[in-house]
């Protein structure tokens, strides 16, 4: 009887088994370690780093504009004053058609070819979801008549601020100045990040001189953000620090006392039987010089 030749060499299968088997082990304790290192590389070595990128796709550092410093002259008489204003503001990502927007504003209020625009102008600078003033120094008459019309008008709002006022007028304008939306000549000389927040600067005068103690120090709004960069909460907040008020050694009463005088020389030859308060008297001369002015 011949003898019977197995198919199958167990004790082989089982040694390539085993060899595969480590292989395979091998392959994935090696790629365990690798994965490993990397982790401890992000999670540990690398830390600092991404959760510095992670904070700054989270958080957003919005500044804070300062409130300009008064204006007095030597007896405290006030020259220079921040009042409240109103500003008509638009949010692009909710309005789809701009033109159109604006062509229907003009109907409830006053809005001209230069707030068009500067208006484009910021927009094209702006995320979509940040409001861009439109209009500003809003009078009652078109407060009422955009707040009748509010309906019609979604993404457009009415937001207050503070503005320059000049309580004497003409009268000081030589001496007290007046203060202008900042240029692009100005950017390149003033410090961007003080000015971040800040619309205005000192034109000419004392406004102009003394612009470093009247402007004041820029604060800031630590805001926690979502994907699309809207604002979530306020996590940190540093006030601004308001710039320095000024006393003046001019005294505004003698203005308008010389001007009178000027006046009575040139244009009132009868001033003294005028009774009445020298403020009109001035006025009332500053329109006749005028008047004379345009006739020549």
């Amino acid at each position: 009887m011949s003898k019977r030749t197995p198919f199958k060499d167990h004790k082989q299968e089982t040694r390539l088994f085993s060899r595969r088997l480590w292989l395979c082990a091998l392959v994935a304790l090696t790629l365990i370690l690798f994965l490993m290192s990397r982790l401890i590389y992000l999670q540990i070595i690398e830390h600092q780093k991404y959760v510095t990128l992670s904070d700054k796709n989270r958080i957003s550092m919005l500044p804070v504009a300062p409130k300009r410093g008064l204006i007095f002259d030597r007896h405290g008489v006030l020259l220079a004053d921040n009042v409240p204003a109103f500003s008509l503001q638009l949010t692009p990502e909710l309005i789809d058609d701009f033109d159109q927007t604006i062509k229907e504003l003009q109907t409830v209020i006053t809005i001209d070819d230069d707030d068009i625009q500067t208006f484009k102008k910021q927009l094209r600078n702006k995320r979509r979801f940040e409001s861009i003033p439109l209009r500003f120094k809003l009078t009652e008459k078109e407060l009422a008549n955009f707040a009748e019309n509010r309906h019609r008008f979604p993404g457009v709002d009415v937001v207050a601020g503070l503005v320059r006022y000049y309580p004497q007028g003409d009268l000081m304008a030589h001496s007290v100045g007046y203060v202008g939306r900042i240029n692009s000549t100005e950017l390149d000389n003033i410090d961007k990040i003080n000015y971040s927040a800040t619309q205005h600067i000192g034109k000419t005068g004392v406004e102009k001189f003394y612009e470093s103690r009247l402007h004041g120090d820029v604060g800031y709004q630590q805001v926690e953000t979502d994907v699309k960069g809207r604002w979530v909460r306020v996590l940190e907040q540093q006030s601004p620090t308001a710039g320095m008020d000024l006393y003046l050694s001019l005294d505004a009463r003698l203005i308008p006392i010389y001007l009178c005088w000027v006046c009575r020389k040139k244009y009132i030859p009868n001033y003294k039987k005028i009774q009445i308060n020298h403020c009109m008297i001035v006025h009332y001369a500053v329109n006749i010089h005028q008047d004379r002015q345009l006739n020549h």
